[in-house]
Formats: structure tokens, sequence, C-alpha cells
């Protein structure tokens, strides 16, 4: 059970850094540097 937990833990973990990924490029490109 503790290796699924894991697994689900880092997928959440990863899918939350993809939607963080995509929003610094959101803000980019509507404000760019």
């Amino acid at each position: 059970k503790f290796e699924l937990h894991l697994k689900e833990t880092e997928f959440r973990f990863n899918h939350r850094h993809l939607d963080l990924y995509k929003t610094l490029l959101k803000l980019l490109r509507d404000d760019p540097l």
C-alpha cells in the first residue's frame, strides 16, 4: 500500500509542477520581460 501511495504522491507532485510550468509560460507570454 505504501508504494502505491508514494506513486500517487509523486504523480500529483509532477502534475502540479506541470501546471505551475504552464502558468509561468502563460504569464511570460502575457507579460514579456
